[in-house]
């Protein structure tokens, strides 16, 4: 098993995930920032030239989601995804999906406003939008995990690892909200997280 990884991206999540996993698999780093993601021998394994990429065997995978989700599947003896029957398995994708649907849009607005675009097309008017946004997501988080250790209650999932990840871009936004916030500090604490960081 083979993942395509670049620092500060998407792909922390399922490299974060292997890590929980603790099986063996190998790193090559694709350091998508400097186009390095369109060279011809990359483009063959993954056309979008993106991170993630996962291949295990003879399948190859892109989207950071997609690849969380076959890999909790695929080793179900480790328990970080609720069984297809199990009664929490609907929320599991809600909030699997809620990371790239909700929470990533105005996140992304802030970094392109904040640190990538050149500087004359940064928008103020954006980042502030963006900012107010991101605010109601994260009440909306903030109480969902109100009297809950993780996102599904009791139970760690790779639901948590896909929401902490995206927590993790900016941190200081949540710092208003205490549960959130305890939520984000303590999950960064696992050994597996601080591994996944070591990977640069």
């Amino acid at each position: 098993m083979k993942l395509y990884h670049c620092s500060n991206t998407r792909s922390f999540r399922p490299l974060w995930l292997l890590e929980e996993l603790g099986i063996s698999y190998d790193i090559a780093f694709i350091d998508v920032f400097n186009n390095k993601g369109q060279q011809q021998s990359y483009l063959k394994i993954n056309p979008l030239g993106t991170v993630p990429t996962l291949v295990d065997d003879d399948i190859t995978l892109y989207e950071a989601g997609a690849i969380c989700l076959y890999l909790s599947d695929k080793y179900t003896q480790h328990n970080l995804a609720p069984r297809i029957n199990a009664p929490n398995r609907g929320h599991y994708y809600q909030w699997m999906f809620f990371v790239p649907g909700t929470m990533e849009p105005p996140l992304v607005n802030i970094f392109l406003h904040t640190q990538l675009l050149e500087v004359s097309k940064r928008r103020q008017s954006v980042i502030d939008d963006s900012k107010k946004r991101f605010e109601r997501i994260a009440a909306v988080l903030d109480h969902s995990l109100h009297n809950k250790t993780y996102i599904l209650g009791e139970y760690f999932s790779t639901a948590d690892i896909m929401i902490v990840s995206t927590l993790d871009w900016f941190p200081e936004l949540i710092s208003n909200f205490e549960t959130l916030n305890n939520y984000h500090q303590t999950l960064s604490q696992r050994p597996a997280f601080k591994r996944a960081l070591l990977q640069k």
